[in-house]
């Protein structure tokens, strides 16, 4: 495949956003004033689960009334705990 000048595309900032969650997770931590590592947990638990960051989003930053995922806060502990344990061994 070869690449052009068509193969170029300019995304405007939303795409960008929309595209990259590393840019979205720190955009959200800094609007909303909250912890990266906070907002990172709760995307890596979205990821690991196979669905969306807009749950994490819509349920833990914008204090929407979404229904429950039990997994999720499962799997956001043990991400919590993980992070626990790496940061007592950096010693």
């Amino acid at each position: 495949m070869a690449y052009d000048e068509h193969s170029i595309r300019v995304m405007s900032a939303d795409e960008i956003e929309q595209r990259f969650d590393w840019l979205r997770l720190e955009n959200l931590a800094k609007e909303h004033r909250l912890p990266v590592d906070w907002v990172r947990r709760g995307f890596e638990a979205c990821w690991r689960l196979g669905i969306g960051p807009d749950y994490f989003i819509d349920r833990y930053i914008f204090k929407r009334d979404v229904p429950l995922v039990p997994e999720f806060e499962v799997v956001f502990r043990e991400i919590v705990n993980e992070n626990r344990y790496r940061d007592r061994m950096r010693f």
